[in-house]
């Protein structure tokens, strides 16, 4: 996922997630994915907003080790895309031996 409000974007994630692979809870009490499948969040990710998704995915009965943070310029330099005038973006991927167009389709857009 990469727009909308981060906190609120990923707990969304983690419930379709949820909903359409399942999950189970682990012994602290908290829902997991299948241990196969985990959320990647990197876009814009700082301290503030890792402790902002955190806090509000675990409210909501969520294990943090469903997350994977990626460790951008948020993180790093409070560098990003825009400041060093660079992106990258994937268009198709193959699997299987099929190619398959990548495209975004945030849940936040109409």
């Amino acid at each position: 996922p990469d727009s909308g409000d981060p906190a609120t974007t990923a707990l969304q994630c983690l419930e379709i997630l949820g909903e359409k692979i399942g999950m189970e809870t682990n012994s602290k009490g908290y829902k997991m994915l299948d241990p196969h499948v985990r959320m990647i969040w990197g876009d814009g990710i700082d301290y503030e907003s890792l402790q902002e998704i955190l806090a509000t995915i675990t409210g909501a009965g969520w294990s943090s080790d469903n997350m994977a943070f990626g460790s951008g310029g948020g993180l790093l330099q409070k560098l990003n895309r825009d400041t060093q005038k660079c992106a990258f973006k994937c268009a198709m991927a193959v699997v299987d031996g099929e190619e398959r167009e990548v495209f975004k389709d945030p849940i936040t857009d109409p």
